[in-house]
C-alpha cells in the first residue's frame, strides 16, 4: 500500500540519556493509528499458535528498532521489540482507530555489531564506529517500526509459507540525544 503508513511510532522515553556499551536500558514507545489498523501485541510466537498442532493459522509481526545516528558515521540499529499477532487469536492484536494509540514498554541492550551484509570499501571504513568502543559517542536516536512479515501454517500438511503482505514502516519525528561510552571493565 503506498502513501502514509496506517500507524506512526515515536520514542516517548529512555530510562536515561547516557549508557556504557552493553548496558540494559528501558524504553517506552508510542504507536498511534493514522487510520483504522490492528497492531500485534504478543512478545512470543507461541502465544499466537493454536494448542492443536493440526490446526491451520496465519500470523504476522511488527519489528521496532532504535536508529542511532552520528555525524560522519554509518547509522547503527538496535532491536527493541518483535511483536506477533494473528486474526485467529483476537487477544494477540489491538484495534486502533485514527488518533488512538498504545504504549509499548520494553528493555534492550545498548550494543551492536559491525557485521553487515554489504562489503565496506576501504574508503568507507572510516564511517564504521570501531568496536570495542574506544571513545564516547553522541548519537541522535530515533525509532522505527516495520510491519509486513506474514506467514501461514497449514496444519494438514505441516508446512509454513510466507504470505505477501504490504510492507509498512514508520519512523519517529523528534530524535533524542543519547551518549554511549566504552564498556567499563569489572
Amino acid at each position: 500500500m503506498g502513501g502514509v503508513s496506517s500507524f506512526s511510532v515515536s520514542l516517548i522515553s529512555l530510562d536515561r540519556n547516557a549508557y556504557a556499551f552493553g548496558d540494559e536500558f528501558s524504553f517506552v514507545l508510542k504507536v498511534e493509528a493514522n487510520r483504522l489498523t490492528r497492531i500485534p501485541i504478543r512478545a512470543s510466537l507461541a502465544e499466537v499458535e493454536p494448542t492443536d498442532p493440526s490446526l491451520s493459522y496465519e500470523w504476522h509481526s511488527m519489528v521496532t528498532r532504535m536508529e542511532l545516528r552520528s555525524p560522519n558515521r554509518f547509522n547503527i540499529w538496535i532491536g527493541l521489540l518483535k511483536l506477533y499477532g494473528s486474526k485467529d487469536v483476537p487477544s494477540s492484536e489491538i484495534e486502533l482507530k485514527p488518533g488512538e494509540w498504545v504504549e509499548l514498554r520494553g528493555k534492550a541492550r545498548m550494543e551492536w555489531s559491525n557485521s553487515t551484509s554489504e562489503v565496506v570499501s576501504k574508503q568507507d571504513e572510516r564511517y564504521v564506529i570501531p568496536l570495542p568502543l574506544r571513545d564516547q559517542q553522541i548519537f541522535s536516536a530515533n525509532t522505527w517500526a516495520i510491519r509486513g512479515e506474514g506467514y501461514r501454517f497449514d496444519g494438514e500438511i505441516k508446512q509454513e509459507s510466507r504470505m505477501c503482505l504490504p510492507v509498512e514502516q514508520s519512523g519517529s519525528g523528534m530524535p533524542r540525544s543519547v551518549t554511549v561510552a566504552p564498556k567499563i571493565a569489572p
